[in-house]
């Protein structure tokens, strides 16, 4: 809560606030975001490890930079599964889906994204620019880049990055 609003300074303006204001965390990002819901939904499932735990830390495996899909990725990736909700998605297998959009121990911002074999905690992908190439030769675009958190970095993807499923390669 402001309690001492409008504080005029020589270069600016300084708002009195209640309590420490914390950095946010790269999980921050999606659940305050409703694009993000189903996201949040995975993350939280039951059967999932503590994924919210761990990208909410600060201290080892963090640095993070995550690669966030966002509702119409999730709806687009049902379809084509051939699956009607993420409940439909074997645990085991969102584990291994959702450990690919996650790159433990660096930060990659736009402006160093490597270019080739990205590693992540599943499977690798290629990367070309903010063109991602998952296991299955499906291609995702980076379409927001460099959303900055305390403990790592966030872009968005028009696609959820599978791992590989043996699915037929896109035409």
């Amino acid at each position: 809560i402001v309690t001492g609003p409008d504080n005029l300074a020589s270069n600016g303006v300084v708002h009195i606030v209640n309590e420490v204001i914390t950095i946010p965390d790269v999980t921050t990002f999606a659940t305050a975001d409703p694009i993000f819901e189903v996201l949040v939904q995975a993350l939280t499932r039951d059967d999932q490890p503590d994924f919210v735990g761990t990208l909410s830390s600060f201290e080892a495996p963090a640095p993070f930079t995550v690669f966030a899909p966002t509702n119409d990725a999730f709806a687009t990736v049902l379809t084509e599964l051939g699956v009607e909700t993420l409940a439909d998605i074997e645990g085991p297998t969102l584990t291994s889906v959702l450990n690919t959009h996650v790159i433990a121990g660096s930060i990659l911002r736009s402006n160093n994204l490597p270019s080739g074999t990205v590693e992540t905690l599943g499977e690798t992908f290629e990367l070309d620019g903010t063109i991602i190439t998952d296991q299955n030769g499906r291609t995702i675009a980076i379409v927001v880049t460099d959303v900055q958190a305390g403990n790592g970095v966030v872009h968005v993807v028009s696609s959820v990055i599978l791992p590989d499923l043996n699915l037929d390669p896109p035409p």
